[in-house]
């Protein structure tokens, strides 16, 4: 072993021993349990308020991204492009998700995480669509009949 490391193990049990002395043997391990706790509920504590942050985040981005999708689908169905079917699905799966009239708390993380993901995909489609040349013949790519 190289004598640094050596040193190192030397020295860290010295400055565990003089923590020891000044904290006071008989209290070491209720010291150490109690600043692992402290530790522990400042952790917890701090994810709390980040959770509660990232939930108002999350619900706040799938009611925008949803009416984005609205938009994008009028806008669709007025170029003459497939959306009316969409929005009328999209609108009932994001209703069942996230509308609760009569609860008094909003719904749970998971359901906004999805109605978020259902929406972002859907505006996604429709701004395919709309990104898309014009719309063609159902029977465009066969080549016309021989004459008879």
């Amino acid at each position: 072993m190289r004598r640094e490391t050596l040193i190192a193990i030397w020295v860290g049990g010295l400055i565990l021993a003089a923590v020891i002395y000044l904290v006071g043997p008989d209290q070491f391990l209720d010291t150490v349990l109690n600043t692992l706790d402290a530790i522990d509920t400042a952790f917890r504590r701090l994810f709390i308020t980040l959770g509660l942050q990232v939930f108002s985040v999350v619900r706040a981005l799938a009611i925008a991204l949803y009416i984005v999708f609205v938009v994008l689908a009028i806008m669709s169905a007025s170029r003459g492009r497939r959306g009316v079917g969409a929005l009328i699905v999209v609108t009932i799966i994001f209703a069942l998700l996230v509308w609760r009239p009569y609860a008094d708390y909003p719904a749970p993380v998971g359901r906004w995480i999805i109605a978020f993901a259902l929406v972002l995909v859907a505006a996604m489609i429709m701004t395919q669509r709309l990104l898309a040349g014009p719309p063609q013949e159902r029977w465009s790519n066969f080549p016309p009949r021989p004459p008879a």
